[in-house]
């Protein structure tokens, strides 16, 4: 019977590498996470894979220039997004942060806040135009948001342009029971290099990091509380089942000795 003892103990240990097997994104604890810029003056910046949709106008908005019923959205890569006859196309941020625009072509918007860019663009386009007047609009960006359950996450499309952790976090549902408010990551592509941040939300001190304005492609994980218990049963639950069965046969080889 120590036999059997020593089994049930010591298979569980064999096998302890899958205990919380589904938390991610671990850091030893002299880990040095990055600082980020001081929260009150971030702006959503342009990122590569955005796409933004572009409006141009003439004579400070007076009148409006419809490039796309000149077939110029066409040739530029661009794609109508309706069928007015206002001016609504869509363009692609590329990998390397530059876009195709009518006219001007190719320029990096990439790293601009959308009023610098806008800012930028009248620039470029007065050349061509009097009194240029830009609007942009930021689409199809989003993060992704795991809030403390272990492997699981939401894709979250962000709704407004300076959209803080604190809100993705709410969109995502909140953090659930398991998770540590007090370890949030938040993962980011800043010219080819990640940069990891750390943020303790658990207390009111915590507030200018809730803040933080998130970007596109944005990895925000909710560190999960590690539930030893219940993954040690999960794990000996197969073994105590075939021991069971091996004392169950063990006793009748013993009963019919």
């Amino acid at each position: 019977m120590k036999k059997l003892y020593y089994l049930i103990v010591f298979l569980p240990l064999l096998n302890s590498c899958g205990i919380n097997s589904d938390i991610m994104f671990k850091t030893p604890k002299d880990y040095e996470f990055d600082v980020p810029e001081e929260v009150s003056d971030a702006e959503y910046k342009l990122a590569p894979r955005d796409v933004i949709q572009f409006r141009l106008y003439a004579n400070n908005g007076f009148m409006i220039i419809d490039l796309a019923s000149l077939g110029i959205g066409s040739e530029s890569g661009g794609q109508r997004a309706n069928n007015n006859s206002t001016l609504d196309i869509s363009y692609y941020i590329k990998d390397d942060g530059y876009v195709k625009l009518p006219t001007i072509l190719e320029v990096k918007l990439s790293g601009m806040t959308v009023f610098e860019a806008e800012d930028f663009l009248e620039k470029a386009y007065s050349k061509y135009y009097v009194d240029p007047f830009i609007i942009l609009r930021v689409n199809n960006r989003r993060v992704i948001v795991s809030t403390g359950g272990g492997g699981t996450a939401k894709v979250v499309e962000l709704k407004n342009t300076n959209t803080r952790l604190i809100e993705a976090l709410a969109e995502a549902g909140g953090i659930v029971d398991r998770g540590k408010a007090k370890e949030i990551k938040l993962i980011r592509n800043m010219d080819g290099k990640q940069e990891i941040y750390e943020f303790d939300l658990s207390k009111i001190e915590g507030i200018e990091g809730a803040n933080m304005i998130v970007q596109a492609n944005d990895i925000i994980y909710v560190t999960p509380k590690p539930q030893v218990a219940t993954g040690v049963l999960k794990e000996i639950t197969p073994f105590l089942a075939i021991i069971t069965s091996l004392a169950a046969v063990y006793a009748i080889i013993l009963a019919v000795k």
